[in-house]
């Protein structure tokens, strides 16, 4: 072949067609792989949760008022209230996963994990050495833990969580699968509240939505692994 660019051009188009086979692969949870977790040594851990992101407007009389009244307010370098939904999470998909006989033969990890971005968190290398068959992952991602504000409403609160759950196959370090749910948001009227609310017990009613938000939340992490198929 004398044309230089033609042959380029298909040089190109075979590594785009062998670039598949020689790539990572990703996993998939096949109902063969439901059936191994059941009984496999599976370990559960959890990633640390970054702190309440609490949404304040600039320009209005109050700012920062729910930061200051929750302890909050990432700025503020005293040790800040922490509301930790990754532990409750993390607790709530054991009790269940056990109950629901998904899996049996669980090592639960108390000590969490830090907190990491997305692009350190495709790092499996980390699990090499660890005596288990599967990896169960709990990730409460960045801004995945919030308290929000319709634009026009900024004394109106919207408690929102967001939880990601991956399970690692241990023998070639491949995520079989991920799932990610949420529970508050701007529509949940259970999840809303006024700022004035903070003024006496605010931490505690925080606390309350939150472990609703969690249990929901891992109620729905459930739901779809049990109804997920490959």
């Amino acid at each position: 072949m004398k044309n230089p660019i033609i042959k380029a051009f298909l040089s190109f188009l075979l590594i785009l067609l062998f670039l598949p086979t020689y790539g990572q692969k990703k996993a998939k949870l096949t109902s063969e792989e439901k059936e191994n977790l059941k009984t496999a040594k599976v370990l559960l851990v959890r990633y640390e949760a970054p702190p309440l992101y609490v949404m304040t407007p600039k320009s209005v009389v109050g700012q920062g008022l729910m930061a200051k009244l929750t302890d909050s307010d990432v700025a503020d370098k005293r040790e800040r209230y922490r509301y930790y939904p990754n532990a409750i999470v993390h607790k709530n998909l054991d009790s269940l996963i056990r109950a629901a006989n998904l899996m049996s033969n669980i090592e639960v990890k108390e000590e969490a994990s830090e907190f990491m971005m997305p692009s350190k968190l495709k790092d499996l290398s980390k699990y090499k050495d660890v005596d288990a068959d599967y990896i169960v992952e709990v990730i409460v991602p960045l801004m995945g833990w919030k308290a929000s504000y319709a634009p026009i409403k900024w004394k109106i609160y919207h408690l929102n969580l967001g939880v990601e759950l991956r399970i690692i196959r241990k023998s070639d370090l491949k995520r079989i699968w991920k799932t990610n749910v949420g529970y508050g948001g701007l529509v949940d009227k259970e999840m809303r509240f006024h700022i004035s609310e903070l003024e006496n017990g605010g931490k505690e009613m925080i606390r309350t939505k939150l472990n609703k938000m969690a249990f929901e939340s891992s109620k729905k992490v459930i739901e779809k692994y049990i109804k997920a198929k490959k």
